[in-house]
């Protein structure tokens, strides 16, 4: 009984040290490598999947294939289920790293962007390596500029606040 506790302890151990520890996205960092390997287990996830951060603010996550053309890729969130998938469409910004930006850039490449609130992420990247396998990509998480409150608000809240004072005066 003594040694079937212990084989049943030395195999729990084993199994934690073989779970890949999540991979962390740095805010505005750029661009990371990962890729999908097909040919080992069709279902798995990507290497570095997955990813985990907290965000105190909005922020873009982003993907994009980079190698080859036909492709699909999937990200999945651990709490809010299915949170982007590639589409053929060019994306119309720039990062400043001219090798990868030609893929996001391009409609042959899948990429997708996500718009994030703040909070705590667990997210898992899958794809389909229809071009080939293995499937590279590209995964980044950036700042998302913050909404400036429109100048013509505070004039708009000013009128209202000077009709409210005629009403009144009239009624006085």
């Amino acid at each position: 009984m003594k040694q079937a506790f212990s084989l049943l302890g030395a195999t729990a151990v084993a199994a934690l040290l073989a779970v890949s520890p999540a991979a962390a996205l740095t805010l505005d960092a750029g661009w990371e490598y990962d890729s999908i390997d097909y040919e080992t287990d069709p279902d798995a996830p990507s290497a570095e999947s997955p990813y985990s951060f907290t965000l105190t603010s909005d922020a873009y996550f982003r993907v994009t294939d980079a190698f080859l053309v036909g492709d699909s890729l999937s990200a999945f969130d651990s709490g809010l289920g299915l949170i982007g998938n590639s589409s053929g469409d060019a994306m119309a910004s720039s990062f400043g790293d001219a090798a990868i930006d030609v893929y996001w850039n391009s409609s042959a490449y899948a990429s997708f962007e996500t718009l994030l609130t703040a909070g705590t992420y667990t997210i898992i990247i899958t794809g389909d390596a229809a071009g080939g396998a293995p499937a590279g990509f590209y995964a980044r998480l950036d700042s998302a500029p913050a909404v400036p409150l429109p100048a013509s608000l505070p004039l708009l809240a000013l009128g209202v606040a000077g009709f409210g004072m005629m009403k009144r005066r009239k009624k006085s």
